[in-house]
């Protein structure tokens, strides 16, 4: 077992470093979480929007004499003014034209020998053309492909790998943005070098060793890639001697000088987040006795001495700024933001032009991933850049998670110089560009589940929730820019997350939309989802403003039958209609203090059965009717400020499956005063989420107090209480009750072909996407969406 975690811990601080939030529910049994604080004060209101015309954007009447809901433009409405964000500046003698920067994040686009080649060039590429001012490439390995945490990234090591570099610098170029190299040596997370047999070079013999917690939340399957990616060896440390560190900076200096050759405007010295520069500034890795241990001015004599050396060889007016951790988080003894501020110093005494302000933590603590280096809090390093840039006086680069209005005032404040971006230009390279022209409503929002960093973990290339283009741009980018070789009229049946981003791709191709959608509103169970987590609001209210703007004919209460599908007689039909519910087969399923889905979905939308509404105490209906009178349920940042307030569940909630909906429901619950227990039959949790985005869920559903229950299969449930078997280490089952006056099943979705088979009876031809054809959450809807209108 000893040499099993020290596998683990060895993968652990490698993987999860290569440079770095869905795909997130959104099963119809998301409405268990959203319904739940619906009942209160909830329950989307009648729908009735008042109809607008516009210059784009369609008006509807009714169909077929039924009663649809109107649909227009949006109001004319400009965003906020970030004079201050998009401004130039300089940092040294570098000019950039606004203060956005892209942030370094390990993408793993390169081939498997370090050689940049068109796919990672257009990567970039798109970025440059969406207005950034600044890109920051993924980590460059200064001694490829020694010190490299894998095969798949830029190597800075040799002239034989300058002919793609100085395309892709000039490519970049070419649309007026600057890019700079991020210089790496990785360390103790040198992964490559594990599974090629070298030696690990470190300032010492390690002592702290983590807490190994992220292996309670990965799954069998995630650890065995993990451990696959560093090919099952096990690491052998090198204390780095006098000699190696000597050639270090000659390495570093070296790559600095070949990055001005290749034409990169400027060069970052990664000295954070673990790796070898940032080993020898923290006193957690840093146990020497020598002149590079020991005070804080031994431990940051590495790093001044690239920097100065890097400064010589590639000359005094070439850009060269360096990284540096904040603090360490979860570390004893790490980096305290003190010896932070005066690393700071030191390095800009050296020659460092600016400061990027990152964070660490403990690389085997699965939350403390998401605690740093890639926060789930917003603005989690802005006092320690404002701090740093007191003291130096020279320009800072603040990152964490910051809103682009939040930037605007950080620069306004003094307080930060440029603001790095990192996810949310994966989800839209066209950010800058939008913010400029006053378009702030048409950026596409991260929705930080994390599948994108989960990728390097596995040495995998990175992806996308709701970008399906990120890491395909060669051969996406430009088409989904380029107008339909013939414009169809497209019928889409379905207005969730699939069936909007089908609608919104085929209509800036130019074919004409027609969308259908059988309830009052938009969304589908993404606004049943976007209540227990308020960035998938973000996504909703994105994709329906894209609706009112584009010329999508969008005509709700309107449900697709054969009859009307041939009276429209589009040239194509894409089938959203989304997943369906399988009842739980247990005794006392059928119990009026059980709730599934899509019992929370009616009282919700006040649409399908009434049965729903017969569960709940007369309060409770009388408090939905009011959500519902009022407004209040069809607007999810409302319900969710409701729902503190009034719920109509019971003190103590049994939640039957532990996947992403159960979990998420639990902790929404938890957080509202419940009691709650969360039952799941396999040995796993929440297994459909991105690893760092499960680890930081897991960790706060149990600090509200949430009882999670693995390995338990439900037997019944009773008037009272729930029975359930529970299997223990030993394999034995024991049966278990636990009290309960709400039960809610976050189980049973499955694919839904029956609306499509029943328009390919009446002989219509179509194509099914998103969770009707297998529960993909909102990366396979988007995804879906996306690719099926591209293909029309």
């Amino acid at each position: 077992m000893a040499g099993f975690s020290a596998l683990l811990f060895a993968y652990m601080e490698m993987a999860a470093w290569s440079g770095l939030l869905t795909t997130f529910a959104v099963g119809v049994a998301f409405a268990v979480g959203v319904a739940f604080a619906a009942d209160v004060v909830v329950g989307p209101a009648l729908m009735v929007l008042v109809t607008r015309r516009g210059p784009r954007g369609g008006r509807f009447g009714p169909c077929r004499g039924e009663d649809t809901v109107e649909w227009g433009p949006p109001s004319q409405s400009g965003g906020p003014v970030l004079d201050h964000l998009l401004s130039p500046m300089r940092i040294g003698s570098l000019e950039l034209r606004n203060r956005i920067a892209m942030a370094p994040m390990g993408v793993e686009i390169v081939d498997g020998d370090g050689h940049v080649r068109e796919p990672v060039i257009r990567y970039y590429e798109e970025r440059a053309r969406g207005g950034a001012g600044l890109l920051i490439t993924e980590v460059a390995a200064v001694a490829y492909p020694r010190g490299a945490n894998s095969s798949h990234q830029i190597a800075l090591s040799d002239d034989v790998f300058l002919p793609g570099l100085r395309e892709l610098t000039s490519r970049v170029q070419a649309h007026g943005a600057k890019i700079a190299a991020q210089l790496v040596h990785h360390g103790k997370a040198s992964r490559l070098d594990v599974k090629e047999g070298r030696e690990v070079l470190m300032p010492s013999e390690p002592t702290f060793h983590g807490s190994m917690d992220l292996g309670q939340v990965l799954t069998p399957e995630e650890i065995r890639l993990m451990i696959g990616a560093v090919g099952g060896a096990q690491p052998k440390i090198r204390e780095a001697t006098r000699a190696d560190l000597g050639q270090l900076v000659d390495v570093f200096a070296s790559a600095a000088e070949r990055a001005k050759r290749a034409g990169f405007d400027a060069v970052e010295l990664h000295a954070a987040h673990g790796y070898i520069l940032s080993e020898f500034l923290s006193p957690a890795w840093n146990l020497r006795d020598d002149e590079y241990g020991g005070p804080v001015e031994n431990r940051a004599r590495l790093l001044c001495e690239v920097l100065r050396a890097a400064k010589q060889r590639a000359g005094a007016d070439f850009p060269i700024w360096c990284r540096l951790d904040a603090v360490e988080y979860r570390t004893p003894n790490g980096i305290v933001y003190e010896d932070a501020q005066r690393t700071a110093e030191l390095a800009a005494e050296a020659g460092a032009d600016a400061i990027h302000v990152s964070a660490y933590a403990d690389a085997t603590s699965g939350a403390g991933f998401t605690e740093a280096p890639l926060p789930h809090r917003e603005c989690a390093y802005v006092d320690f850049a404002a701090g740093i840039k007191q003291c130096t006086g020279v320009p800072v680069i603040a990152v964490g998670r910051i809103e682009p209005e939040v930037g605007d005032r950080l620069v306004r404040d003094g307080k930060a110089d440029v603001i790095s971006l990192g996810r949310k230009l994966l989800a839209d390279p066209e950010l800058a560009k939008k913010l400029s022209e006053g378009r702030p409503e048409d950026v596409r929002p991260c929705i930080y589940c994390y599948v994108c960093v989960a990728q390097a973990f596995f040495d995998k290339t990175v992806k996308c929730a709701v970008n399906p283009v990120t890491a395909n741009e060669e051969a996406l980018a430009e088409l989904q820019r380029t107008p339909a070789d013939t414009a169809k009229h497209v019928l889409v049946v379905g207005g969730g997350p699939a069936g909007m981003e089908a609608a919104r791709v085929a209509a800036l191709r130019g074919h004409r939309v027609t969308l259908w959608e059988k309830s009052r509103q938009l969304g589908g169970t993404l606004r049943f989802a976007a209540l227990v987590y308020e960035p998938n609001e973000r996504l909703l209210r994105w994709l329906e403003t894209q609706m009112r703007k584009l010329p999508v004919d969008v005509q709700l209460g309107v449900e697709a039958t054969a009859e009307r599908v041939h009276e429209l007689d589009p040239d194509a039909v894409l089938v959203a209609t989304g997943a369906s519910r399988q009842a739980l087969a247990v005794p006392g399923a059928e119990r009026e203090h059980v709730f599934d889905g899509d019992d929370l979905r009616a009282l919700l939308t006040g649409e399908g059965s009434a049965e729903a509404s017969k569960k709940l105490s007369l309060g409770g209906r009388l408090a939905v009717l009011a959500g519902r009178a009022t407004g209040v349920t069809s607007d999810p940042a409302k319900l969710r400020e409701a729902s503190k307030a009034y719920m109509p569940v019971g003190n103590r909630v049994v939640v039957i499956g532990g996947g992403l909906v159960g979990v998420e429901l639990a902790e929404f619950m938890a957080r509202r005063g419940r009691q709650v227990t969360v039952l799941e039959e396999s040995g796993w949790l929440a297994t459909e989420m991105a690893h760092p985005r499960r680890a930081r869920v897991l960790e706060e559903v149990r600090q509200a107090g949430v009882c999670l229950e693995t390995n338990a299969r439900v037997l019944e449930i009773g008037a009272e209480d729930v029975r359930f078997e529970c299997r223990g280490g030993d394999g034995v089952p024991a049966t278990q009750t636990v009290a309960a006056d709400t039960v809610v099943v976050a189980t049973g979705l499955v694919p839904n072909p029956g609306p499509a088979e029943r328009l390919r009876a009446a002989g219509i031809e179509l194509v099914e996407i998103g969770d009707a054809t297998g529960v993909g959450y909102i990366e396979g809807a988007i995804h879906d969406g996306f690719h099926a209108a591209l293909a029309l």
